[in-house]
Protein backbone atom coordinates (compact mmCIF):
# COMPACT_ATOMS: atom_id res chain seq x y z
CA UNK A 1 0.00 0.00 0.00
CA UNK A 2 1.32 3.30 -0.95
CA UNK A 3 1.94 5.84 1.45
CA UNK A 4 -1.19 7.49 1.77
CA UNK A 5 -0.42 10.22 4.17
CA UNK A 6 2.15 11.20 1.32
CA UNK A 7 -0.08 11.05 -1.10
CA UNK A 8 -2.32 12.98 0.70
CA UNK A 9 0.09 16.05 1.21
CA UNK A 10 1.05 15.79 -2.95
CA UNK A 11 -2.76 16.12 -2.93
CA UNK A 12 -3.39 19.25 -1.15
CA UNK A 13 -0.37 20.67 -3.52
CA UNK A 14 -2.76 19.84 -6.29
CA UNK A 15 -0.70 16.97 -7.50
CA UNK A 16 -2.69 15.38 -10.19
CA UNK A 17 -0.46 12.01 -10.46
CA UNK A 18 -0.49 12.02 -6.85
CA UNK A 19 -4.32 12.28 -6.38
CA UNK A 20 -4.44 9.48 -9.47
CA UNK A 21 -2.23 7.28 -7.09
CA UNK A 22 -4.51 7.84 -4.20
CA UNK A 23 -7.63 7.45 -6.14
CA UNK A 24 -6.36 4.00 -7.38
CA UNK A 25 -4.72 3.33 -3.87
CA UNK A 26 -7.81 3.35 -2.15
CA UNK A 27 -11.35 3.06 -4.74
CA UNK A 28 -11.67 -0.51 -3.88
CA UNK A 29 -12.04 0.77 -0.01
CA UNK A 30 -14.43 3.47 -1.10
CA UNK A 31 -16.77 1.44 -3.37
CA UNK A 32 -17.22 -0.85 -1.00
CA UNK A 33 -18.47 1.68 2.09
CA UNK A 34 -20.50 3.07 -0.07
CA UNK A 35 -22.46 0.56 -1.93
CA UNK A 36 -22.80 -1.19 1.77
CA UNK A 37 -24.49 2.22 2.92
CA UNK A 38 -26.39 3.34 -0.17
CA UNK A 39 -27.21 -0.32 -1.62
CA UNK A 40 -27.54 1.43 -5.20
CA UNK A 41 -25.03 1.60 -7.70
CA UNK A 42 -26.07 4.13 -9.20
CA UNK A 43 -26.08 6.17 -5.72
CA UNK A 44 -22.51 5.03 -4.68
CA UNK A 45 -21.09 5.83 -7.71
CA UNK A 46 -22.09 9.67 -7.07
CA UNK A 47 -21.49 8.99 -3.91
CA UNK A 48 -17.87 8.07 -4.77
CA UNK A 49 -17.70 10.79 -7.29
CA UNK A 50 -18.64 13.42 -4.94
CA UNK A 51 -16.29 11.68 -1.81
CA UNK A 52 -13.57 12.35 -4.35
CA UNK A 53 -13.79 15.78 -5.35
CA UNK A 54 -14.11 16.60 -1.37
CA UNK A 55 -10.68 14.66 -0.87
CA UNK A 56 -9.01 16.64 -3.77
CA UNK A 57 -10.29 20.03 -2.27
CA UNK A 58 -9.83 19.25 1.47
CA UNK A 59 -6.97 17.15 1.68
CA UNK A 60 -4.89 19.93 3.03
CA UNK A 61 -7.27 19.40 6.09
CA UNK A 62 -5.77 16.15 6.94
CA UNK A 63 -3.90 16.02 10.61
CA UNK A 64 -1.82 13.01 10.53
CA UNK A 65 -2.41 13.79 14.63
CA UNK A 66 -5.61 12.75 14.50
CA UNK A 67 -5.51 9.67 12.58
CA UNK A 68 -4.30 7.41 10.03
CA UNK A 69 -4.65 8.92 6.27
CA UNK A 70 -7.01 5.82 5.59
CA UNK A 71 -9.33 6.66 8.50
CA UNK A 72 -9.62 9.96 7.12
CA UNK A 73 -10.17 9.04 4.07
CA UNK A 74 -12.94 6.56 5.00
CA UNK A 75 -14.53 8.86 7.33
CA UNK A 76 -14.69 11.37 3.88
CA UNK A 77 -16.29 8.90 1.91
CA UNK A 78 -18.71 7.43 4.94
CA UNK A 79 -19.97 11.16 5.91
CA UNK A 80 -20.65 12.07 1.81
CA UNK A 81 -22.74 8.70 1.64
CA UNK A 82 -24.49 9.58 4.96
CA UNK A 83 -25.26 13.04 3.40
CA UNK A 84 -26.75 11.75 0.02
CA UNK A 85 -28.67 9.19 2.13
CA UNK A 86 -30.16 12.27 3.78
CA UNK A 87 -30.45 14.18 0.54
CA UNK A 88 -32.61 10.94 -0.45
CA UNK A 89 -34.71 11.23 2.83
CA UNK A 90 -33.40 7.58 3.92
CA UNK A 91 -32.08 6.24 6.76
CA UNK A 92 -28.42 4.67 6.59
CA UNK A 93 -28.68 0.90 7.16
CA UNK A 94 -30.29 0.27 10.53
CA UNK A 95 -28.08 -3.31 10.94
CA UNK A 96 -24.70 -4.17 11.64
CA UNK A 97 -25.19 -7.57 10.15
CA UNK A 98 -25.39 -5.66 7.01
CA UNK A 99 -22.05 -4.56 6.94
CA UNK A 100 -20.50 -7.66 7.24
CA UNK A 101 -21.47 -9.12 3.86
CA UNK A 102 -19.31 -8.13 1.33
CA UNK A 103 -20.59 -6.89 -1.84
CA UNK A 104 -17.23 -6.52 -3.92
CA UNK A 105 -15.85 -9.68 -4.24
CA UNK A 106 -12.70 -8.16 -4.12
CA UNK A 107 -14.04 -7.77 -0.31
CA UNK A 108 -14.44 -11.48 0.20
CA UNK A 109 -11.26 -12.38 -0.40
CA UNK A 110 -8.77 -10.46 2.14
CA UNK A 111 -5.11 -9.90 1.25
CA UNK A 112 -2.33 -11.21 3.57
CA UNK A 113 -1.97 -7.04 4.70
CA UNK A 114 -5.93 -7.58 5.80
CA UNK A 115 -5.65 -10.69 7.31
CA UNK A 116 -2.52 -9.95 9.60
CA UNK A 117 -4.22 -6.82 10.79
CA UNK A 118 -7.11 -9.11 11.42
CA UNK A 119 -5.13 -11.23 13.46
CA UNK A 120 -3.37 -8.98 15.32
CA UNK A 121 -6.25 -6.24 15.98
CA UNK A 122 -10.13 -8.41 15.64
CA UNK A 123 -9.74 -10.47 18.29
CA UNK A 124 -8.94 -7.84 21.15
CA UNK A 125 -11.66 -5.61 19.43
CA UNK A 126 -14.14 -7.88 19.54
CA UNK A 127 -13.65 -9.30 22.70
CA UNK A 128 -13.73 -5.59 23.94
CA UNK A 129 -16.92 -4.71 22.34
CA UNK A 130 -18.72 -7.64 22.72
CA UNK A 131 -17.82 -7.11 26.72
CA UNK A 132 -20.28 -4.08 26.47
CA UNK A 133 -24.02 -3.66 27.60
CA UNK A 134 -26.21 -4.16 24.81
CA UNK A 135 -27.28 -0.61 25.25
CA UNK A 136 -23.90 0.91 24.81
CA UNK A 137 -23.34 -1.59 21.53
CA UNK A 138 -26.49 0.26 20.15
CA UNK A 139 -25.32 3.79 20.84
CA UNK A 140 -21.80 3.56 19.96
CA UNK A 141 -22.75 1.65 16.59
CA UNK A 142 -25.64 4.24 15.93
CA UNK A 143 -23.44 7.04 16.45
CA UNK A 144 -20.21 5.70 15.34
CA UNK A 145 -20.78 3.75 12.43
CA UNK A 146 -24.52 5.14 11.31
CA UNK A 147 -23.52 8.75 11.84
CA UNK A 148 -26.40 9.57 13.55
CA UNK A 149 -26.20 12.41 16.45
CA UNK A 150 -26.83 12.51 19.77
CA UNK A 151 -30.00 14.32 19.33
CA UNK A 152 -31.98 12.15 16.35
CA UNK A 153 -30.71 9.03 18.96
CA UNK A 154 -32.56 11.12 21.90
CA UNK A 155 -35.70 11.18 20.03
CA UNK A 156 -35.97 8.23 18.41
CA UNK A 157 -35.54 5.99 21.85
CA UNK A 158 -37.54 8.77 23.76
CA UNK A 159 -34.40 8.47 26.53
CA UNK A 160 -33.13 12.00 27.50
CA UNK A 161 -30.10 13.40 25.76
CA UNK A 162 -28.36 13.72 28.67
CA UNK A 163 -28.47 10.35 28.56
CA UNK A 164 -28.00 9.30 25.55
CA UNK A 165 -24.28 11.79 26.08
CA UNK A 166 -23.89 9.61 29.37
CA UNK A 167 -23.90 6.07 27.92
CA UNK A 168 -21.83 6.77 25.10
CA UNK A 169 -19.22 8.16 27.17
CA UNK A 170 -18.93 5.59 29.28
CA UNK A 171 -18.95 3.01 26.78
CA UNK A 172 -16.04 4.90 24.95
CA UNK A 173 -14.26 4.95 28.30
CA UNK A 174 -14.95 1.31 28.93
CA UNK A 175 -13.35 0.45 25.17
CA UNK A 176 -10.64 2.66 25.59
CA UNK A 177 -9.73 0.79 29.04
CA UNK A 178 -10.61 -2.31 27.79
CA UNK A 179 -8.10 -2.12 24.20
CA UNK A 180 -5.29 -0.72 26.40
CA UNK A 181 -5.37 -3.64 28.75
CA UNK A 182 -5.40 -5.48 25.16
CA UNK A 183 -2.25 -3.88 24.23
CA UNK A 184 -0.26 -4.30 27.55
CA UNK A 185 -0.50 -7.76 27.44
Amino acid sequence: MPDLEKLLAYTALADQQAFAALYQATQRRAWAICLRLLRDPSAAEDAMQDAYVKLWHQAASYRPAQGTAEAWLNTVVRNTCLDKLRALGREPVESMDAMDTPLDPADAAPGPEQLLERSMSHGTLERCFGALKPQQRELLTQTYVMGHSHRELASRSGMALGTIKTVIRRAVIALRECLGEGVAS
